[in-house]
Formats: C-alpha cells, structure tokens, sequence
C-alpha cells in the first residue's frame, strides 16, 4: 500500500496479514493535536481581530474609552461585542 504515513502488520492466527495505519494504533500528537492546537489558535486570534477593529472604531468616533472597549472586547467576547454594536453611535468624547 502507498501511503504517506508509517503502517504495521499484525497476522491474526498466523494466518491473516492486518496493515495497520499508525495513527490507528495511537501516536501521541497526531490530529488530535492539530485539531487542540487549531481551536487555541482560532480563539485567540478572532477575539483579537474584533477587540483590533472595536479600538480603530472607537478611536475614529474620538472615544476616549477606545482602550476599555477594546479590552471590553477582548476579554468579554460576544457580550460586549453586541453592547458596542448598539450603543456605538453614542460612544464619543
């Protein structure tokens, strides 16, 4: 078989050859890892990218709160996501 990864073979009464992929047989860091490594990723950077666009939004409208928004953001997540999207037109000096 071509495959990109390593495989055992296992015979099963001496008679039936078994190949195992060796993802099958549990190889510490597989996909599993990936996929931890991924939602890690993937939670930090788009509270990130909201708490960014939060702070220039704010910033642009002369609040001097731009910084406690923009932390409000990051740490709060959706809540405070949706508070500044209603209230945004009244955010100012």
């Amino acid at each position: 078989m071509g495959g990109a990864g390593r495989e055992t073979t296992l015979t099963l009464g001496g008679r039936y050859p078994v190949v195992l992929p060796a993802l099958q047989y549990g190889v510490p860091g597989g996909p599993e890892l990936l996929i931890v490594l991924f939602m890690l990723v993937f939670s930090l950077l788009v509270p990130l990218v909201v708490s960014v666009l939060i702070y220039r939004d704010a910033k642009g409208r002369n609040s001097r709160h731009a910084l406690a928004w923009a932390l409000g953001a990051f740490f709060g997540s959706l809540v405070v996501w949706v508070l500044y999207y209603v209230v945004r037109d009244e955010v100012g000096p």
